[in-house]
C-alpha cells in the first residue's frame, strides 16, 4: 500500500485486488502526491480498490470509459466519501492562484471554466497559477477556507501539490458581454450543490450538505456570463479581489 497526501490528509491507497496494470496506471497518476510517511502511524484515511468498485464506476458513468479512467475515479470516490468527515469537500471547478489568494470557476462540463482560467495565465503571466483544472478538494480548517491540487486534474492535466486560501466561487457561463454579480445564498446553494460531490447514502449526503453550507456562509459567490478573453479576466479579478 502507498500512502499520499491530499489535501494534508495521508490517504493509504491498496491497488493490490485491481491487478498490475490498472496499479501502475494509478501508482504513476498519483506519484507527485506520494509521500514516505503515513504520520501518526496509520494513515487518516484507506481505500482499498476492487473490481467491484470499477464495475460501479462503469455502471455510473458509462461502458465508453476505459478501465484506467474507472479505476481512478473509484479510488477518488472512496476517498471523498470518507474524506466527508474529515471536513474535505470535493468541489468540480477550475482553481486559480493569484496573489496568495484562489479563485475556484465551476459550472457544467463546457461552460469555459479551462478556458477562462487560460485566460487568466494569459492576462497574468507567471504569477496566476492553476491549482488543479477539474476536481480540486476544498478543505476547512478553524474558520479559513483551503483549496487543494489533486492529481485528478481534467483534459489538460493542470495541476499543483499545494493549498491556497479560497477568495471567491464563481459560476461562469459564455455570452457576448462580460458581466459579474454576486448571488443570493440560495441560488449559490443550489448551483454549489450541484457541482459538489454526489455522496451516496443518508449520513454521507447530510455531512455534504453541511459543507456546502459552509462553503457559500464563509466565501462569496459570483455569477459570471462572459466570452472568453483576457479582459474577461482582468474584470473577475478586479471585482472578486475585493470581496
Amino acid at each position: 500500500m502507498r500512502v499520499y497526501r491530499l489535501a494534508d490528509l495521508t490517504v493509504g491507497v491498496d491497488t493490490e485486488q485491481a491487478g498490475a496494470e490498472l496499479s501502475s496506471y494509478i501508482q504513476k497518476q498519483m506519484e507527485p502526491y506520494r509521500t514516505e510517511e503515513p504520520g501518526r502511524g496509520r494513515p487518516d484515511i484507506i481505500v482499498r480498490l476492487t473490481p467491484a468498485m470499477i464495475d460501479e464506476e462503469r455502471r455510473l458513468e458509462g461502458t465508453q470509459f476505459p478501465d484506467e479512467y474507472l479505476a481512478s475515479i473509484a479510488v477518488y470516490r472512496a476517498f471523498c466519501e470518507q474524506a466527508l468527515y474529515r471536513d474535505v469537500l470535493f468541489f468540480h471547478s477550475s482553481a486559480v492562484a493569484l496573489d496568495g489568494k484562489a479563485y475556484l470557476f465551476s459550472g457544467p462540463s463546457g461552460s469555459g471554466k479551462s478556458t477562462h482560467a487560460t485566460m487568466w495565465k494569459k492576462a497574468f503571466g507567471d504569477a496566476a497559477l492553476i491549482v488543479n483544472d477539474d476536481k480540486p478538494l476544498i478543505r476547512f480548517l478553524g474558520d479559513r477556507v483551503y483549496v487543494y491540487g489533486t492529481p485528478w486534474d481534467g483534459k489538460f492535466h493542470r495541476n499543483v501539490n499545494i493549498r491556497m486560501p479560497v477568495q471567491a466561487v464563481c459560476f461562469i457561463g459564455k455570452a457576448e458581454r462580460t458581466e459579474i454579480h454576486r448571488i443570493s445564498w440560495r441560488e449559490a446553494r443550489e448551483l454549489t450543490a450541484d457541482q459538489s460531490f454526489r455522496a451516496a447514502g443518508y449520513e454521507h449526503r447530510t455531512q455534504e450538505n453541511g459543507l456546502i453550507n459552509m462553503l457559500i456562509n464563509r466565501v462569496p459567490v459570483y455569477r459570471m456570463q462572459c466570452p472568453i478573453s483576457v479582459q474577461a479576466a482582468i474584470m473577475a479579478r478586479d471585482v472578486m479581489s475585493r470581496g
